[in-house]
């Protein structure tokens, strides 16, 4: 009895004309070429904001099929480079995640030998061609809604949602109005160049007010009655 583990495409109809025939050698040809697929992420290994892109592991989610018509589990493929949206040294760097569902793509040629910092054409690593060992992971397909997002609308407005926090390194200008609705820290100096303040509502130091090069803590006043001097300072 045949080995099913071991039984081809091939049918009764294969070989029952010449066209049949021909047909059954180009689908089996055919079903060697990998192109895309889709994907979960099994494991990370990622390069964060101060590195390059990294890497994932990932599992086919599509089985395969034998020629007995029986499913075939995929395995895991190693190591397959992930994609950020990057030119030249600015990026939007956001690492995919184990259980991220994304595609994993196949190059033509044995990419092997194309790695990080790559500038010139390589020979290929080896004769193979469209093999799932050359494949790129390309994330964001069918995953779970995001709590930390950058939304840009079609009505000229954009929302950050990220209630962890934002950081921003380096000078910052805003053009335009800017409301806040919270409390503000300033760790260093503050200034007004142009305009004016307006406050509603109490105001409360720790150091010295000076409004026009007068000190609110140290300034004295005249006396009304004449020849008596100023007055001590504030207390």
């Amino acid at each position: 009895m045949a080995d099913n583990a071991r039984r081809g495409t091939q049918n009764i109809y294969s070989g029952a004309n010449p066209y049949n025939a021909l047909q059954f050698v180009i689908e089996s040809a055919a079903n060697k070429i990998a192109t895309a697929i889709p994907v979960k992420v099994m494991a990370v290994n990622a390069g964060g904001h101060g590195a390059a892109a990294g890497y994932v592991d990932v599992l086919p989610l599509v089985a395969f099929v034998g020629g007995d018509g029986e499913s075939i589990q995929p395995v895991t493929l190693y190591h397959l480079p992930y994609s950020r949206i990057q030119g030249g040294i600015a990026a939007l760097v956001i690492d995919p995640v184990v259980g991220d569902i994304g595609l994993a793509v196949f190059a033509h040629s044995d990419s092997s030998t194309v790695t990080q910092g790559t500038a010139e054409p390589q020979q290929p690593g080896s004769k193979r061609h469209h093999s799932m060992s050359d494949g790129f992971y390309i994330g964001g397909f069918l995953n779970q809604s995001p709590s930390c997002y950058l939304e840009l609308m079609q009505d000229n407005t954009a929302v950050l949602n990220a209630t962890g926090g934002v950081t921003i390194n380096g000078d910052t200008v805003i053009n335009g109005d800017t409301t806040i609705n919270g409390d503000v820290t300033v760790n260093g100096n503050f200034s007004v160049v142009g305009g004016n303040s307006t406050m509603t509502g109490s105001l409360t130091t720790q150091g010295d007010v000076v409004s026009g090069g007068i000190s609110v803590q140290s300034h004295t006043h005249g006396s009304v009655q004449p020849g008596s001097g100023s007055t001590g300072q504030p207390q």
